[in-house]
């Protein structure tokens, strides 16, 4: 997972351009999740606006995310890296 992580935020900081979105998952702010995703792609980002409820902007300066999703998904996975098996990568660590 950290390598996979690591080479995925060192793509994304090479980018030129990054898109952040803040929003939640769920509807009931006592069961809501904070997500935040970086990605590099603009259809990625606003694929994720539709599918989460933006953060108002008065909240926004106290948003801190239970989740961070970087979406890296121009960038291969090593292979080589033990338990690889393809350049497609989705790794979770809860």
């Amino acid at each position: 997972f950290m390598i996979n992580r690591e080479r995925a935020v060192d793509f994304l900081r090479k980018q030129e351009r990054l898109y952040v979105i803040d929003a939640y998952a769920g509807h009931d702010p006592e069961h809501r999740l904070k997500i935040r995703i970086v990605c590099s792609r603009a259809y990625h980002a606003l694929f994720m606006s539709n599918m989460l409820i933006p953060v108002p902007e008065d909240e926004l300066d106290q948003f801190v995310p239970d989740f961070v999703i970087y979406n890296a998904g121009s960038f291969p996975a090593n292979r080589y890296v033990d338990g690889m098996t393809s350049a497609c990568s989705v790794d979770l660590n809860l």
